[in-house]
């Protein structure tokens, strides 16, 4: 058996997983008894409890050989002879945050046109080529990412052939007009159809509401953003930034690093190091006093709800405090917003939050989809939860299980190698030191209900908690008004209407 595999069966074993959900007859329970598991939630309960054996606190993973190549290139390698397969990437330390002002989009372009032409073949002909190899590569970037990633996979066999495909379209992208044309023709339709999306609509403002005019602030490009891109704008961008002292090649698979090595020295040997821009990330600003963007889509049968705030940098210390935080609050299926606004009050199919941490201040959000019929049902209870955590201590028994929800759900993606030497990019994108991943899963048991107490009062500050509904205006724009003011925009973004809040509001307060 390959080591990371019984590594990772005996985490499984030591982490005790088995956390179901089950959503019993309300009417098997008697009037007024509560689940003695979470006192709030009368129609959830949680069985399977296992005990967390400490041993699985410690880990040594396997570190991807390190090197870096005469043109500059940063290069790992992890070598895993389980299956005769492998997967690279070369991760560019540019993205979105490197498009000039004015022409916002260009690294996602690049990128997607990558695939499209190179000097040597057509789009036709890359399609024909990778199916031919049986292999994947993807070039991705985005609006405000501070990377661009080109990746491969495929049978060991054919790596010489699927690296030199590879190599092609790094070094000579060709960015045919006639495809440009295509891609942008494409991304018109499709952002005509994302304007009338919910889901699209809510993001779209909360990315504007979080972030306003910084990079992360960028959902989507406008229809004259899409316009304006021509063949020469993307060939500046791409000689500018896609250097291989701008790169790091990452591999991992059934492959020997001394050959892989070698290999890239003879395939990238022409690649010549040049001076990069430095990526200048903007600093975040406070989003101001709590306030209501309903963005109104007349006749429409839900009411999509997000609630947030601002978060931290990925190398904060509060990371591992605010993820227990998190997974108590809306990490999954066992966490107290799914239990409460689903298995107890059946307003939605699932509710959520997420924290986000980046080289930039990340967020913390927290939605769900609802009846337009219950938005004032859900709304208090989103705000009774994101409350309840920042108010009293999380029971021990139930912290204990969203951690180790979270060391289980990191132990699960040591299966899969290409997850092992994505940490290990991780890592070096953001300056993580060598034994971080070691040691990931100490620092989350560490975390206790006091620290999480803490990061949900510091973070979770309900004076600022910026709110996002899409819905039909005329049903819920008056239940709205009750949680503050409520400014009414269309869906092409404009504002109709601002309202204040009630008087004497003190829905939001506490945070002192």
């Amino acid at each position: 058996m390959n080591k990371s595999n019984s590594l990772l069966n005996r985490m499984l074993m030591m982490c005790g997983l088995a956390v179901l959900i089950t959503a019993p007859n309300l009417a098997q329970t008697p009037a007024g008894q509560q689940q003695q598991e979470r006192p709030s939630i009368k129609g959830a309960v949680l069985k399977g409890q296992a005990p967390v054996n400490k041993e699985v606190l410690k880990v040594k993973l396997p570190k991807p050989y390190e090197t870096k190549l005469g043109n500059g290139m940063q290069v790992l390698v992890l070598e895993d002879p389980e299956l005769p397969t492998f997967s690279m990437q070369m991760v560019f330390l540019s993205g979105g945050m490197n498009d000039q002002n004015g022409q916002e989009g260009t690294a996602q372009y690049v990128a997607t046109m990558m695939r499209e032409g190179t000097k040597t073949r057509s789009s036709k002909q890359i399609s024909e080529d990778i199916d031919k190899l049986g292999s994947t590569i993807f070039v991705n970037s985005g609006l405000s990412s501070t990377t661009s990633v080109v990746s491969a996979s495929g049978l060991t066999d054919n790596f010489d052939q699927i690296l030199e495909l590879f190599a092609d379209l790094i070094l000579n992208p060709s960015f045919p007009a006639d495809e440009l044309t295509k891609l942008k023709t494409r991304n018109l339709g499709q952002l005509r159809l994302n304007r009338s999306q919910a889901f699209f609509l809510a993001n779209e403002m909360f990315s504007k509401v979080m972030y306003g005019s910084h990079p992360a602030g960028r959902n989507a490009l406008t229809a004259e953003q899409i316009e304006r891109f021509t063949p020469e704008m993307l060939q500046k961008f791409h000689a500018t930034h896609y250097r291989p002292n701008n790169a790091i090649f990452a591999i991992v698979g059934d492959v020997k690093r001394a050959e892989v090595i070698a290999r890239l020295e003879k395939t990238f040997a022409s690649w010549k190091p040049g001076d990069v821009p430095k990526t200048e990330i903007p600093k975040v600003n406070d989003t101001g006093s709590s306030k209501i963007y309903l963005i109104d889509r007349p006749d429409s049968a839900q009411a999509n709800l997000i609630l947030g705030t601002h978060s931290i940098e990925r190398t904060d210390p509060d990371y591992f405090a605010l993820q227990a935080m998190n997974q108590v609050l809306g990490g999954g299926g066992a966490a107290r917003l799914f239990l409460n606004l689903r298995e107890d009050k059946s307003y939605t199919y699932g509710a959520y939050s997420s924290v986000s941490s980046f080289k930039y201040r990340g967020v913390f959000r927290a939605g769900t989809e609802v009846r337009q019929e219950v938005t004032k049902g859900a709304m208090d209870e989103l705000m009774l939860e994101l409350k309840r955590i920042r108010d009293e201590k999380v029971p021990l028994d139930e912290f204990e299980r969203s951690k180790r929800t979270i060391i289980g759900g990191w132990a699960l993606q040591l299966e899969f190698p290409q997850s092992a030497l994505q940490n290990e990019i991780t890592r070096k994108l953001y300056g993580l030191p060598a034994d971080y991943w070691d040691t990931y899963p100490q620092k989350i048991a560490a975390v206790t209900p006091e620290e999480v107490q803490r990061v949900a009062r510091k973070y979770l500050n309900m004076d600022k908690m910026q709110i996002i509904v899409v819905g039909d205006a005329k049903k819920i724009a008056d239940v709205l008004k009750q949680f503050g003011k409520v400014e009414i925009y269309d869906t092409e973004g404009k504002l109709l209407t601002s309202t204040p809040p009630p008087a004497g509001d003190s829905s939001r307060s506490g945070n002192q």
